[in-house]
């Protein structure tokens, strides 16, 4: 049986209620599927979702055939009615890093007309692959604008095309899809076939920090953050430059030098 998937109802939905439909023991736990479930499953370059269900902790999520699979530490009473909490501090950093990635993969697209052809979201970073060539200046070019067009603040719209509006929908897909497309939207930057959870409105993404672009393969690999984990990140780097403007007694922007000037 199908599950209702509530994440796509409510993508920052944390807690709710449903009755459990099959509980059944698996090598590394029991695997629980409920009629309806806020929990996404792995997929689409996207990390599954943690949690609990009534207390039981649940490792990782996936989808099969339609049902949401929770993979939890011990069973559940079929029938039962529970109560599903999203480890929402992972969830939503997530969604700034996919919807920040997508307004990133956009604006390069309509830019240079390089498509997307790798994509993951690590716990550390995010990775994209792309088709063709790009420098360091180009990368600042597209931060920029990506960070101007989040402080605008846009709403994200997320759609279900006909097979006729679909033919007549200028979209970006990272492979052909068969049956119905969802298509998310950040107007002015992205269009994309996408299965995951994304922030609602474009300011949510909080701030775009490309972090480096390298060659792979025929094209290049950028490396970015988004949001808390951007933030994060260059906390640690402050901190750091901080520590060895302290050491070399130069002013934080004057580092490079006074490291250069103690080996020269």
């Amino acid at each position: 049986m199908e599950t209702r998937k509530l994440y796509y109802e409510d993508s920052h939905l944390s807690r709710f209620t449903s009755a459990v439909l099959s509980c059944a023991k698996a090598a590394d736990g029991w695997e629980v599927t409920l009629a309806a479930t806020a929990f996404y499953p792995e997929g689409g370059g996207q990390a599954g979702d943690s949690g609990t269900l009534n207390g039981v902790r649940v490792r990782s999520t996936r989808e099969r055939e339609g049902a949401v699979i929770h993979l939890c530490e011990a069973p559940l009473e079929v029938g039962a009615e529970v109560t599903g909490v999203i480890d929402y501090d992972l969830r939503f950093p997530r969604m700034q890093q996919h919807s920040g990635e997508h307004i990133v993969s956009g604006l390069i697209h309509s830019t240079y007309g390089y498509d997307n052809v790798g994509f993951h979201l690590g716990s550390d970073l995010v990775t994209i692959d792309f088709n063709g060539s790009l420098e360091e200046e180009d990368l600042r070019d597209i931060e920029l604008r990506a960070n101007q067009y989040i402080w605008e603040d846009r709403p994200v719209s997320v759609t279900y095309p006909t097979t006729k509006e679909l033919a007549a929908l200028d979209y970006r897909s990272k492979k052909a899809i068969s049956g119905q497309v969802r298509i998310v939207s950040f107007p002015g930057a992205d269009t994309c076939a996408c299965c995951g959870t994304h922030v609602a409105s474009a300011g949510q993404v909080g701030l775009v920090k490309l972090l480096s672009v390298q060659k792979f393969r025929e094209g290049v690999r950028v490396e970015l953050l988004c949001g808390g984990r951007a933030l994060s990140y260059l906390d640690r780097v402050l901190g750091q430059n901080r520590r060895i403007s302290n050491l070399l007694s130069a002013k934080p922007f004057e580092t490079a030098g006074g490291g250069e000037r103690l080996l020269g």
